[in-house]
């Protein structure tokens, strides 16, 4: 009678056992995300680094419905805590909304619009890196004009 009871305890810390095995000897995850890694729906991200890579900054824009908003990256920080302003290399768009990235120094929308976004293109990217044929705008990013269908 003691015996149908032990076949299943035995099992259980058999188990347990060799899962605490697995998990001590798994191969430790890399530090770094996968490229343009964890934009949530309805948002833009902006990364630091090229290739969507480094710290990310997340901006939520305005409610749809034909809404205009102007975004200064002087108040976006990236999840590190540098400030977004002139350091953007990568963004995706994972807004529904169509979006002006602007070099705005002075703080005034003047005509120095440095990428497009339209809306209704989940996903649509940019990269800024070395390694781009958009080198040249690596950094200069410091105004967004959002408009949201």
């Amino acid at each position: 009678m003691a015996l149908k009871f032990l076949k299943p305890a035995v099992a259980v810390v058999t188990g347990a056992v060799a899962g605490a095995v697995l998990l001590l000897t798994a191969v430790p995850a890399s530090a770094a995300n996968p490229p343009y890694d964890g934009c949530p729906a309805w948002a833009l991200c902006l990364y630091q680094n090229g290739g969507g890579t480094g710290s990310k900054a997340i901006v939520v824009p305005p409610a749809a419905g034909g809404n205009t908003e102007i975004v200064r990256l002087t108040k976006v920080h990236f999840l590190n805590g540098d400030l977004a302003n002139d350091q953007v290399s990568s963004w995706v768009n994972n807004s529904q909304c169509q979006i002006e990235f602007w070099d705005d120094p002075y703080g005034e929308l003047h005509p120095s619009q440095v990428d497009f976004a339209s809306s209704w293109q989940w996903g649509a990217k940019a990269d800024y890196d070395a390694s781009s044929s958009h080198y040249y705008l690596n950094d200069r990013i410091s105004a967004l004009r959002f408009y949201c269908p």
